[in-house]
């Protein structure tokens, strides 16, 4: 299978997305920003899913990044382009993320991330929301919200079904990255491949051989088994948006995305 793509867009787009048989690939395609989760890049994931829901020839949905860059997680410049907080506004902003993730485990079909080089943040739940995610060796993860103040409330639900309590609250708080193989080692990662178009396409062997009606409701179980509510939508924005509306958390991320120095070093 070959998947040097010819991306559907202008661009301008920061999401590529090319179909290949059954496989709808999307590529984040803005490494030199970091893919940051914007309101154009988290529109164009949800696009591509909707495309994948619509066309039943369609069964599996990859995320990728290029250029060694996966995501880098929030966009903090369109987070902080205000400088009053008006908190609807803000829950408005990011309620399609959390939307997001949640689809990627409501959607009858597979969706896997790609994942080869830097991952950062939310960027870290854009990946632990998908069904598989498969890495390269020289891919790394790190939560880093704590260091700015705030706290990965819109991710963490997806990270702790994923990879547990413990671990999940072990990388926040330390805000350490964590290589590859300890992604692998800890189940963020599913499987750890030199070449990922080779990754995916025996992937693709496997999923092509499965019924899609017994992938829709095997999905739709195993996630029964651990749901994601509005309950856990309200807490999770709830507790980012009062982050983010600190002043001090705010000042902070302003100081750094000004190039005036790290959010933790106080003038």
């Amino acid at each position: 299978m070959e998947l040097s793509d010819t991306p559907q867009g202008g661009p301008d787009m920061a999401v590529r997305v090319d179909s290949r048989g059954s496989l709808l690939l999307a590529t984040l395609d803005r490494p030199a920003g970091g893919n940051t989760l914007n309101a154009a890049l988290i529109g164009g994931l949800h696009a591509a899913l909707d495309r994948l829901e619509a066309d039943q020839g369609l069964r599996v949905l990859a995320i990728r990044g290029r250029d060694g860059v996966f995501c880098d997680g929030m966009d903090f410049a369109e987070a902080t382009a205000t400088q009053v907080v008006d908190m609807a506004a803000l829950r408005d902003r990011i309620r399609p993320f959390w939307q997001l993730l949640a689809r990627f485990g409501t959607v009858p079909k597979t969706v896997v991330a790609v994942v080869d080089g830097r991952v950062s943040a939310g960027g870290v739940g854009l990946a632990a929301a998908c069904d598989i995610v498969v890495a390269t060796p020289r891919s790394g993860f790190l939560l880093s919200e704590l260091m700015f103040g705030l706290v990965p409330a819109t991710i963490a639900p997806f990270l702790i079904r994923r990879i547990g309590w413990q671990a999940a609250w072990r990388m926040t708080l330390t805000a350490q990255r964590i290589d590859a193989g300890e992604a692998r080692a800890i189940g963020l990662v599913d499987d750890l491949a030199a070449d990922p178009d080779d990754a995916l396409r025996r992937l693709m062997i496997r999923l092509d051989r499965m019924p899609a009606a017994g992938v829709a409701a095997g999905k739709a179980y195993f996630q029964s088994l651990a749901p994601l509510d509005t309950e856990a939508e309200r807490r999770a924005l709830d507790a980012i948006c009062a982050r983010i509306a600190d002043p001090e958390v705010m000042a902070g991320i302003r100081r750094f995305i000004e190039g005036e120095g790290l959010p933790w070093r106080r003038s």
